[in-house]
């Protein structure tokens, strides 16, 4: 085999896998959520090398309320995404947020490549599961809008992350 079509065989391979993992059906339908309706989805890569980090997905039902889940593709320590949050949550540096801001970095876990991390806003009341169990509950003000504004707030991390979980609407 040449290196040539050895290249196309990772590709093509490299493809297949790309495709398998932005295809895995979603948890966060389950019986409690079918009113929901899924707006898009992207694959989310982080840093300077572009690494793939999770998949996101947006969905909005009925009555304001709203679902992200982040499937993750690779093992983040707590301290990653906490880092995260800070960046993404730099607009908000009023102080009435500070508490909402702190609630979100403290219930932020350690995750596992496979873990589902669902943040769900139902008007005021917030809700963090990982994997399906009820990690927190809050019903502070600000927190249904800074738990969703990095992916799809007005000032996103990522405007091209953004248009896909809207659906490039």
């Amino acid at each position: 085999m040449s290196l040539k079509e050895a290249t196309v065989l990772v590709v093509q391979a490299s493809a297949f896998m790309m495709i398998s993992v932005l295809s895995a059906p979603s948890l966060a339908l389950d019986s409690t959520n079918k009113s929901l309706e899924l707006q898009g989805e992207a694959l989310v890569e982080i840093g300077p090398f572009g690494l793939d980090v999770y998949i996101a997905r947006f969905f909005e039902g009925a009555d304001d309320e709203r679902l992200l889940e982040l499937e993750y593709v690779r093992d983040v320590a707590q301290k990653y995404s906490q880092m995260g949050w800070e960046e993404g949550l730099k607009s908000f540096s009023d102080s009435r947020y500070q508490n909402s801001i702190q609630w979100i970095l403290e219930t932020t876990p350690d995750v596992k490549k496979g873990d589902r991390l669902t943040f769900e806003t139902k008007g005021a009341i917030t809700l963090v599961r990982l994997n399906g169990v009820l990690l927190k509950q809050t019903d502070q003000e600000h927190a249904a809008t800074l738990i969703l504004a990095p992916w799809v707030g007005v000032t996103p991390v990522d405007e091209e992350v953004k248009k896909k979980l809207l659906g490039d609407r």
